[in-house]
Order: C-alpha cells, then structure tokens, then sequence
C-alpha cells in the first residue's frame, strides 16, 4: 500500500523551491517530533521553512498539517524559530491549527525584531493550491499551515478589527509592506 503522501515533498518544492538543507529532529538534543526543511524559491526573494512529521504525532487534526514560515533570503533561521514554536504549541495543546488562530508572546519571539506574534493562515504569496496536499484520487490529504508574523501593534489590530487577518492584510497591501521580511517596522 503506498502513502497518502507519495509525492509530498514534490509537491512541496514546486510552489516553495527545492530543500536546500534542514535541521534533524533531534536538532536541540532531544527528539521534537518533526525535522524542519529549508527551501529556496526558484523565482521570489524568498526563504522558507517547513516543518515535516507533524503529520504523524497523535495530534487531533481536521486534517493532517505541517507548518511553513516564509521570509527574505537571510532569515532561514529566524523563519525556522517561528516554525518550531507553531509546531510545538499544537504538540503541547494536542491539536493541529488549521487555518485561523495564532500565537502571542509577551516579549519579541526573536531578539532585535518587533515580530512577538503570528497568525496561522494560507499563504499570502502562493496559489491556493499550495495549501492543501491531495493524494493521488485528488483528495486533500495534508494542509500546510503559514505562519504570518505580526508585531504586537499589528496582533491587537487583528484582535479588535472586524475582519480580523483579512483587515490586516489589506493594511499590509495598502502600506506595502514587506511581510517577508521578519525585521520589519509595524505596518499599524
């Protein structure tokens, strides 16, 4: 019987380009349950980080998931920090994430940058079809969930806005802002 992820990992590279290298599970000395792959996009100026294996822990999902965070060229490490802090928060709550939700910590989540937050989302940069893994009968099998980060001016603006990330967004898009870029200023 084959897996329902044959074909994953290609699929995974043709929207975020080709693994470059990765950290192992037991990257910290202690085995996390999943392995985080680093990818270069062919054509963006862009980074990303994405875990694999969170699809196989005991975690209560509607779908299987594994998480990405993308950034510029340079912040691999940073993007990859906030990929190990999505996945550890649904290894620790038992529970996947979905698409919706997110994270929130009291100080900056990495030192000399304003980002102490993020949403779970689809990813702003990619086709739609990104987003979802389908198995060979065209089902969707596994959803990729981004990490979005924000800074806190920008979480509380999600929180007291009436669309949400949506809202959000449109700021983004109306500033200019550059989302790949983890050192950014606050866009609110």
């Amino acid at each position: 019987m084959s897996s329902p992820y044959e074909g994953l990992l290609e699929h995974a590279e043709y929207y975020l380009g080709l693994v470059t290298h990765g950290e192992r599970p037991d990257v910290l000395g202690y085995n996390r349950g999943f392995a985080i792959g680093f990818h270069r996009h062919p054509e963006y100026d862009m980074v990303s980080a994405a875990s694999t294996g969170l699809r196989f822990q005991d975690l209560e999902f509607e779908i299987p998931e594994e998480i990405v965070c993308s950034a510029r060229p340079g912040q691999e490490q940073e993007a990859s920090y906030l990929v190990h802090v999505a996945a550890v928060n649904a290894l620790k709550n038992g529970k996947g994430h979905g698409h919706g939700g997110g994270y929130r910590n009291a100080e900056p989540l990495i030192p000399e940058t304003r980002i102490s937050a993020f949403a779970h989302s689809a990813h702003p940069h990619l086709p739609t079809e990104f987003d979802h893994f389908r198995n060979a009968d065209g089902e969707p099998v596994l959803r990729f969930v981004t990490v979005l980060p924000m800074t806190d001016p920008e979480f509380l603006f999600v929180m007291d806005a009436k669309d949400g990330l949506h809202d959000l967004m449109e700021v983004w898009r109306l500033n200019r802002t550059d989302i790949l870029d983890i050192y950014r200023e606050s866009a609110v």
